[in-house]
């Protein structure tokens, strides 16, 4: 039964890729396009991170959230913190994207609290599940086919909540974001209007893939650890 289980969820990732039309070249071509030179020379007439970031959160009247910029070169992740109501900006100097990446931090630090500080928890209540989950595999506290389904369905029900919630969250400012820095840009009205249509081109392109490629991956994440303790169980 665990075999044929772990058979379903490997079919259900091919087909979820098939069906999402997720092609490696396409994450490919969205790296070398997001690390583009030109591009970034283009954005590079813009202001610092923290300047931009600022002045976007004035614009939509949002100036009390705090923002850091990460001194950790190697970082490449920004993050909104919502229960310090703080955007830390990563290193994302070198690429012409970081207009964006800002901007959809600012839009998460405008969405409902209440939702943010949900998905923050449970999505820690969901890791601590799961940890818990693989230690009693481990131990062989869970021994029989009817605890391991009952314990993989919690699984999935806890993980199916966390990743609406999460998906929804990420879907909305990853949709926002490219608006909202695209009146930033234009309201700075630094670059020509024929660099403003190419780098708000470029960020539709990268949307157009990193959107459907995000929410494939939160569901793969979530399939493979589930993947991940069915391996545990059969040892």
């Amino acid at each position: 039964m665990v075999v044929i289980i772990i058979i379903m969820l490997i079919l259900f990732l091919i087909i979820l890729k098939i069906g999402l039309n997720i092609k490696l070249k396409d994450l490919k071509r969205i790296k070398e396009i997001g690390y583009d030179k030109n591009l970034n020379n283009i954005t590079n007439k813009l202001p610092k991170n923290s300047e931009v970031c600022k002045e976007i959160l004035k614009n939509i009247d949002n100036s009390q959230v705090i923002v850091e910029e990460n001194e950790d070169e190697k970082s490449k992740t920004s993050l909104y913190l919502v229960m310090q109501n703080k955007i830390i900006i990563a290193n994302i100097d070198d690429t012409f994207t970081r207009i964006q990446t800002i901007a959809h931090e600012c839009i998460h630090s405008l969405q409902d609290k209440a939702i943010l500080k949900f998905n923050f928890i449970f999505s820690n209540m969901n890791i601590l599940y799961f940890i818990i989950i693989c230690i009693l595999a481990i131990l062989k506290i869970i021994s029989n086919n009817t605890v391991f389904i009952l314990t993989l369905l919690g699984y999935f029900l806890l993980g199916i909540v966390q990743f609406i919630v999460r998906n929804y969250l990420e879907v909305d400012a990853m949709t926002k974001a490219r608006y909202l820095a695209k009146e930033y840009i234009n309201n700075v009205n630094t670059l020509s209007q024929e660099e403003e249509n190419l780098i708000i081109s470029k960020y539709d392109e990268i949307n157009s893939v990193g959107i459907k490629f995000y929410s494939f991956i939160l569901v793969a994440k979530m399939v493979i650890k589930a993947l991940f303790f069915c391996m545990i169980y059969l040892v």
